[in-house]
């Protein structure tokens, strides 16, 4: 059993209390960085929206992300998304997406980010504060920009915090790394402007004056690597039959292959660390070329050069809550335009 199964028991197993004052000096240790790393802050000019989460894992931030440029388009403004691109290694930073840059190079979430959103220029920087300068040197028409991940990167202030919670495992056992999944204290959620719960909202947990919206990631499509044509799922079935590989390489594979049982196919699971960069070899367990196989768009990007005519991705669409934009928006419309940037440690 891996330390990931013991976070999300149903007691604290013996493996986490015997890690629990470690835990402990976790949170004293990033109680004491987050102050110091606030007050030297960097404040952008243009307002700025993190979408992150309080657990190590996947929770679903990338299509939350999607959802709210999308909407941000549709009220006819300019956003840009800034990430980190973890597993991308570029030549030279920031990096600003264009149509040749490759998923190596800037990481599978904003690669699959930048085919989902065209027109919405992504930033690539481990060091955020450089993507946000960039964006407001060369990107005139930006008018907010978007931080995919981030939640705890403070080294840039930030006006609008969302934070994505997992509504099927939520906080596992609710202590801190390593005995538990937290990156933070669960009363972390207290300070944050939104709190989406993807799949479901906890009805357990109480906090004050706070709305928990629902994000659903509703299945749409079954889209081909290699032609990008698309089945319905109930098409799809009746053309290819019940039976798949189901492959995932994410911070929660379960949750994509409990979607793909939901669908009524029967799946023979692979899962790969998040991230993971494909090869040819990774699929040798396929019996031959024919044998159908499914897998995130995420893990898709990353398999288009050597994917046989049989592969397939799963394209979801997040469905969240009207009041969560309009909420958005009433945010958003309380923020200045045009406010003065910069390093302003005493700026609230």
């Amino acid at each position: 059993m891996d330390i990931q199964a013991h976070w999300y028991q149903a007691k604290k197993t013996l493996l986490c209390q015997l890690l629990r004052p470690f835990s402990w000096l976790f949170q004293l240790v990033s109680i004491l960085r987050k102050h110091k790393i606030q007050s030297l802050a960097y404040h952008s000019k243009l307002p700025v929206i993190v979408v992150g989460n309080i657990t190590v894992g996947g929770t679903g931030k990338t299509p939350v992300v999607q959802a709210i440029c999308s909407f941000l388009q549709q009220q006819g403004m300019n956003p840009a998304i800034v990430t980190r691109g973890y597993g991308g290694h570029a030549a030279q930073y920031p990096l600003l997406i264009d149509d040749t840059t490759q998923a190596k190079s800037c990481g599978d979430e904003p690669y699959m980010l930048k085919r989902l959103l065209p027109d919405v220029p992504i930033v690539v920087d481990p060091k955020r504060v450089e993507a946000l300068k960039f964006i407001e040197s060369n990107l005139a028409q930006v008018d907010v920009i978007i931080s995919d991940d981030g939640l705890q990167h403070y080294y840039f202030a930030r006006d609008i915090e969302i934070i994505v919670v997992d509504g099927k495992r939520t906080f596992g056992n609710g202590l801190c790394l390593p005995a538990g999944p937290l990156r933070e204290p669960i009363k972390r959620l207290e300070t944050a402007d939104i709190i989406i719960f993807n799949g479901g909202v906890s009805h357990t947990l109480k906090l004050t004056h706070k709305k928990l919206y629902q994000m659903q990631l509703k299945p749409i499509y079954l889209v081909n690597l290699l032609t990008a044509e698309k089945k319905s799922i109930s098409q799809f079935k009746i053309e290819f039959g019940n039976s798949c590989h189901a492959v995932a390489g994410i911070g929660n594979p379960q949750r994509f292959f409990k979607t793909i049982q939901q669908l009524g196919l029967t799946v023979d699971s692979h899962i790969f660390p998040d991230h993971y960069s494909y090869t040819k070899k990774d699929f040798l367990f396929l019996q031959n070329e024919s044998s159908i196989v499914i897998m995130t768009y995420k893990d898709a990007v990353k398999c288009q050069l050597f994917a046989h005519k049989s592969w397939w991705y799963l394209e979801i669409f997040p469905m969240i809550e009207d009041e969560f934009f309009e909420q958005l928006q009433y945010k958003l419309s309380l923020l200045e335009r045009g406010k003065e940037g910069g390093n302003h440690p005493s700026r609230e």
